[in-house]
């Protein structure tokens, strides 16, 4: 007794890295004092990055460290986007300019290089290479 049918599917209907040119993927995370992360979102997404997201944090030293380096505000905004390596020279160029236009605007950004993504279709939204259909 099959309790499931196999379903034929021709080649040509699955999702093939063949027809598309690779980028490498990086993670990359910004963090900026609370409230400022929506507008690291705008600055990324006129580059072209699609898939990212905000965390509130909260820093981890204690109240006797921040007194000492002069650190008063301790929430920040956690900015995670996934971005492809080619617009990582925008991104520092934007950043630089957002860091250095005002003294409020502090935060430190990385990025981590991902060594595979499991699924076509997950590399192509991430790498913002969805055609509209």
């Amino acid at each position: 007794m099959k309790l499931f049918k196999k379903k034929n599917v021709e080649k040509n209907e699955l999702p093939s890295l063949n027809n598309i040119v690779q980028k490498k993927l990086l993670l990359f995370i910004t963090i900026v004092t609370s409230g400022h992360g929506s507008h690291i979102t705008r600055m990324f997404e006129k580059v072209g990055v699609s898939a990212q997201f905000v965390q509130s944090g909260e820093g981890t030293a204690t109240k006797e460290i921040n007194n000492l380096l002069g650190i008063e505000d301790v929430d920040k905004d956690i900015v995670v986007s996934f971005i492809t390596e080619d617009k990582i020279p925008l991104i520092r160029q934007d950043l630089s300019e957002y860091f250095s236009s005002n003294k409020r605007n502090r935060g430190i950004g990385m990025a981590i290089q991902l060594s595979s993504v499991i699924g076509v279709r997950v590399y192509q939204f991430l790498a913002n290479l969805v055609e509209d259909k």
